[in-house]
């Protein structure tokens, strides 16, 4: 066997030396880790600039628990999807809620890299008797599963007869609803949930065919801003009109166009909705695909962590989203009885960022030209879309 370097003399006395300081620095270096770890100071902090309705997965103490022990401390703030790829500055990444809002990010900054860990459907979130009244004007109907679908082709018509609330048919909504029959959404000069309302309707309003670069007309133009200037000045975030959706009930906000994950959220983690709140399904949808793009080396291991971490998917999908392979999304469903389809099969894609930001251009030019004030410089509230979150 071989055994140490045989020494004598003066050279046993500096071996001995030398081997003593290397090992208490080593027993110190060993000790700081520990400590430094056991302290928190061990972790990467990583800053994000997410939609807003990601800011309270990221808040979950269980998430951030587990990026701790996976060695990241990961802070975000809240910023639409549309303004996302100007107003990144000092982040390690960001997540905006939709693939033409990515595809803008990355062609901004130059960047390839994007991780796509969950999404979730649009849907539409009314009351049981808004519902029954849509359902006898053939507008909704209500499947052999128990959930509820809304024929979006159907609702258009409506809208061009400027059709109210209490001149549906039968008696389920009061006579003295004044309001016309239209879907709240939020502000489309910033939000992205807003923008995945325009990419459904134009592909309705462009003869069922996503618009092409180089198809916008001023007509579908011009029905898509009347149907936005008809709600009124709109809330900036979507969690705003969601959390109003939820407190006022249906006299303040009948129809609200909104992510399907903040339902399942709401439902299973509080503060629940009411007993006659109804989710539908609208036909067509679009999917809203949430996005990481990463600008460090930092970001990127958020969001192929967020992507590749099975205790990260496990916490997404508590909180609603949609997560790719695995059943977690589909077992809490169950656990809890939702009406939600694990299948949505009436999807449309989504126009380009290019075609869907000369959609929202022409929309903003309207609300210019009718007097409605702009957002607000920093709505930065809790949104999934752009100018707050998303």
């Amino acid at each position: 066997m071989r055994g140490l370097p045989h020494t004598s003399g003066r050279g046993a006395f500096w071996f001995v030396v030398v081997a003593s300081v290397l090992a208490v620095a080593l027993a110190v270096a060993l000790g700081f880790v520990v400590v430094n770890r056991l302290t928190g100071g061990g972790t990467v902090l990583v800053e994000g600039v997410v939609g807003s309705e990601k800011v309270e997965l990221f808040e979950d103490e269980l998430v951030v628990e587990r990026f701790a022990e996976l060695g990241y401390e990961v802070r975000v703030r809240p910023r639409g999807s549309r303004l996302m790829a100007e107003d990144a500055e000092g982040a390690d990444f960001v997540s905006p809620g939709s693939g033409p809002a990515s595809e803008h990010v990355r062609e901004r900054h130059g960047i390839s890299a994007e991780y796509r860990p969950f999404s979730t459907p649009m849907v539409l979130l009314s009351y049981q008797p808004m519902v029954d009244a849509l359902e006898g004007a053939g507008v909704a109907e209500q499947a052999g599963d128990g959930t509820w679908s809304l024929d979006l082709a159907a609702y258009l018509e409506l809208t061009e007869e400027r059709t109210r609330w209490r001149d549906l048919p039968g008696d389920a909504v009061s006579a003295s609803n004044r309001n016309e029959v239209l879907v709240r959404t939020t502000d489309p000069r910033t939000s992205n949930s807003a923008a995945m309302h325009v990419a459904a309707l134009s592909y309705l309003l462009n003869g069922e065919e996503v618009v092409a670069p180089g198809g916008v007309d001023e007509e579908l133009t011009r029905t898509l801003s009347r149907l936005f200037l008809a709600q009124g000045q709109p809330p900036e975030s979507s969690q705003q009109p969601f959390d109003q959706y939820r407190d006022l009930g249906s006299g303040h906000t009948p129809l609200l166009w909104a992510y399907e994950a903040q339902y399942v959220d709401a439902m299973v983690n509080g503060p629940a909705l009411a007993d006659d709140a109804v989710v539908l399904y609208p036909g067509p949808t679009v999917y809203a695909v949430h996005t990481v793009v990463p600008f460090t080396e930092a970001g990127d291991a958020v969001g192929r962590l967020l992507t590749e971490d099975p205790r990260l998917q496990e916490l997404a999908a508590a909180h609603g989203f949609r997560t790719e392979g695995g059943t977690q999304f589909e077992d809490l469903v169950a656990e809890h009885g939702l009406p939600v389809r694990t299948r949505v099969a009436d999807v449309v894609n989504t126009p380009t960022y290019e075609v869907l930001e000369t959609l929202l251009t022409g929309i903003e030019d309207s609300y210019s030209s009718n007097g409605m004030r702009p957002p607000a410089p920093d709505a930065s509230v809790r949104d999934g879309g752009a100018g707050s979150g998303g």
